[in-house]
């Protein structure tokens, strides 16, 4: 037994040596822009995620899910270059494999794991829809429409109030934990940035239609009966 565990380290190490030593010369040679290696390294961290590396407390997919949702976010942030959607988007994917995989299959999920998984998914999915919001409508067809600013607001509300309800109603704390991170994000770009970039009927009907949501999902919070205490 020790002995396959050395030789799949061995194995592992060598091949991810190969890889990175690839990426180096794909860059150097090729030419490749830069903003490619988050989708590179997206690419990577899927691998890890549906390989379940390592077999004993498969933790590194989701760690470098993490990273990538990130680091991802913060680079085209500053950047703002379309060619870190294709990273993002990838990052989401791997965040989604990743919840997927994690599926408890005995009745004592592993606490750390489920945390990690939830949260790579939670900044996967925002740093992904605020970039391609930003890319295609603040810089694209609806620069000029400031109604836009609603979308997001109120999309990372409904998704954050689905995740609260799905977390009660399955009796796992961390993905309605997950949800209230969207709703913390939604209500706190509501409060800092809507108010004071939206006047007039815009600004009410999008205070109104997030009190409405999170009255909503405290009505129905109240009918979802949690599968355990």
């Amino acid at each position: 037994m020790n002995g396959t565990k050395w030789d799949v380290r061995v194995l592992a190490i060598a091949g991810v040596g190969l890889l990175g030593l690839a990426a180096v010369f794909l860059w150097r040679d090729l030419q490749v822009p830069m903003e490619m290696l988050l989708a590179v390294v997206a690419v990577g961290a899927t691998g890890l995620a549906f390989a379940g590396v390592p077999r004993e407390r498969p933790l590194a997919g989701p760690i470098a899910v993490i990273a990538c949702g990130v680091l991802g976010g913060a680079w085209y942030a500053a950047t703002k270059s379309g060619l870190l959607l294709v990273g993002l988007t990838v990052t989401l994917v791997a965040a989604a494999l990743a919840v997927w995989r994690s599926r408890p299959v005995s009745a004592e999920p592993d606490r750390l794991q489920s945390v990690l998984v939830w949260y790579g998914l939670t900044a996967a999915a925002i740093a992904t829809s605020w970039a391609f919001y930003f890319h295609f409508l603040t810089l694209g067809f609806a620069w000029d429409d400031v109604g836009r600013r609603l979308v997001l607001t109120l999309g990372w509300l409904v998704v954050g109030v689905a995740l609260v309800l799905h977390g009660r109603k399955r009796g796992e704390g961390v993905i309605r934990d997950a949800g209230f991170a969207f709703i913390a994000i939604a209500v706190g770009k509501a409060l800092a940035y809507d108010t004071t970039h939206l006047n007039g009927t815009l600004r009410v009907a999008g205070l109104a239609g997030a009190g409405m949501l999170m009255l909503g999902g405290a009505w129905l919070s109240t009918r979802a009966s949690p599968r355990s205490a």
